[in-house]
């Protein structure tokens, strides 16, 4: 079974650490791992067109394609974002928009990914800002969560961590990168 990472950290920085960290826990436990990096890959913007509502499907073609279909046959999806106004990354933010075939098959054309797996998927969202406030990760969350509810990914664990202004900040709070690193290696 496939652990897919998506990174949406332009720089690679405190985000995708944590994220590295979980997969190597993940590798550790015998799974085969994907790194999706959202700030290397070339996708067009969703252009709300509808054709996904009626075919469901998208009608660019890019290399949205294969991603989907990754998306579609993994147990594990983990994201990763440094917060950006209160949001994730452009980058990861068009990607997941790129996603919609998968919510107008679940709720317009009721095809549930879901059914496919005699297991339930699950999700973890990494983030880290500057920012130290409680509404810091509220967007980026929702974003994920919403994300992940139309892949049918249970939102399962989650890695916030504010006071991360420069990339490599997040070296000195070992027990977050081990927590990731556990929830990797603990997959079952």
């Amino acid at each position: 079974m496939k652990v897919v990472g998506i990174n949406g950290s332009p720089r690679k920085g405190n985000s995708f650490l944590l994220l590295k960290k979980f997969l190597q826990g993940a590798e550790d436990s015998g799974f085969e791992t994907v790194l999706i990096d959202a700030c290397k890959i070339e996708i067009n913007f969703c252009r709300e067109c509808g054709f996904c509502s009626k075919e469901g499907i998208c009608i660019i073609k890019d290399n949205m394609t294969e991603i989907r279909e990754l998306l579609s046959n993994c147990g594990y999806i983990a994201v990763a974002s440094p917060v950006f106004f209160f949001g994730v990354s452009a980058q990861l933010k068009t990607l997941i928009d790129r996603c919609q075939p998968f919510w107008a098959k679940k709720y317009q054309l009721g095809e549930d990914i879901s059914e496919k797996f005699d297991f339930e998927r699950k999700g973890y969202f990494f983030s880290t800002g500057g920012f130290n406030r409680e509404i810091t990760f509220k967007g980026g969350e929702l974003s994920v969560k919403s994300f992940f509810d139309a892949l049918s990914v249970k939102y399962e664990d989650k890695i916030f961590v504010t006071s991360m202004e420069n990339k490599g900040d997040i070296n000195s709070e070992t027990e977050y990168l081990d927590k990731a690193y556990n929830l990797g290696k603990n997959l079952k």
